[in-house]
């Protein structure tokens, strides 16, 4: 039986009245009536100096796919079988879509629901110079979201992203130039500078210097000498690769066990259907075979981990809204237990870093 939560957060030491950002249509349910738009700024002032990669943080999974449709392109990583069926237009993207597409909300509307990691993959587009969200099919101008990102950070100044670049496709080097190029105009002193040294990376003292971005590059060769974007190594993110939910947690349980207290930790808490599966259920969809039919049991999980040295770091999921956010709201509520561990017997002191002396 899945736990009833108790949304009633102890960790939120004020409250504010939120800002109705919204991006292509209003957010359904009560989620603003909660402040998860403001989780970081309202936690306890304890909880800001614990490290980033010992907090627990909500990310969506294909972060921005919510713009996949039956009329979007065919794009580079789909598999080649697909890019050979190109020719079948609109019937071939309207399965595509089904199972390519992995969210509804758009970037702010994740945002004000709390989401705070995003994992992105990118890719070129033949005629233009502009790049673009993907996954199996051709979604958000990356342009454009990281301008809505930096709107909701401007007016959210104490609150932070981590923006995990995981794929890049059809992309040469000056294409990785150009898009670090993008990232750096766009955020400029919001960005976390790279540090081997994560322990001393907490949200007090990132609100010191005023940063708010943390910009993951996996593509390291692109990446050399550039101070501002972070390496695969410093956030490892196994991927189960299963359609199997027993499978499934096993890899979580077990990433969760062995990780290093050094560095953050990817939990991908998604169920992965091959090309095979998908032939198998044409007229199903991702969001009902491996979204709502997982949603109890992700939601029983997650209430099962802790935050805090060797606990739970990121975890990510298709679908984030499902349940009115319910998912989103369980992570964050791990955090609560931090104070918990404070206010019984003083153990959220052993993983407080004394960053004083580091501003």
């Amino acid at each position: 039986m899945v736990k009833k939560f108790n949304w009633k957060f102890s960790i939120f030491k004020k409250f504010r009245p939120p800002l109705r950002l919204r991006e292509k249509g209003e957010i359904e349910g009560d989620i603003q009536d909660e402040n998860f738009e403001y989780w970081m700024t309202n936690l306890a002032d304890d909880v800001k100096s614990v490290p980033i990669i010992y907090l627990t943080i909500p990310g969506s999974h294909d972060s921005f796919t919510a713009s996949i449709s039956t009329g979007s392109e065919i794009s580079p990583d789909a598999d080649e079988i697909l890019q050979n069926l190109k020719f079948l237009g609109p019937i071939i993207t309207y399965f595509m879509a089904n199972w390519s597409r992995t969210q509804e909300y758009h970037a702010t509307e994740q945002l004000v629901s709390g989401v705070r990691y995003f994992d992105l993959r990118v890719a070129t587009k033949e005629g233009t110079d502009d790049f673009y969200f993907v996954h199996g099919l051709y979604s958000d101008n990356v342009k454009e979201v990281l301008v809505s990102i930096t709107e909701f950070l401007n007016s959210h100044p104490q609150e932070a992203v981590i923006l995990d670049f995981q794929h890049f496709y059809a992309f040469t080097d000056s294409d990785h130039e150009r898009l670090m190029e993008i990232l750096s105009k766009t955020f400029e002193a919001k960005m976390v500078p790279y540090t081997d040294s994560m322990d001393i990376v907490t949200l007090k003292y990132m609100a010191a210097h005023q940063y708010q971005v943390i910009t993951i590059y996996r593509s390291d060769a692109a990446r050399f000498g550039q101070p501002l974007l972070w390496p695969s190594s410093t956030f490892p993110t196994p991927w189960p690769d299963t359609v199997s939910t027993d499978d499934l947690f096993a890899a979580l349980d077990e990433g969760i066990k062995t990780r290093s207290s050094a560095v953050g930790f990817v939990s991908q808490c998604v169920l992965t259907p091959s090309l095979a599966f998908i032939l198998k259920n044409p007229f199903s969809t991702l969001k009902k075979t491996c979204a709502e039919d997982l949603e109890a049991q992700r939601l029983e999980w997650i209430n099962n981990q802790s935050a805090g040295k060797g606990g739970m770091n990121i975890v990510i999921a298709d679908y984030v809204n499902l349940s009115n956010c319910d998912f989103i709201k369980a992570v964050i509520n791990l955090n609560e237990r931090l104070v918990q561990m404070g206010d019984n017997n003083s153990k959220l002191q052993d993983v407080i870093i004394d960053i004083e002396k580091h501003i």
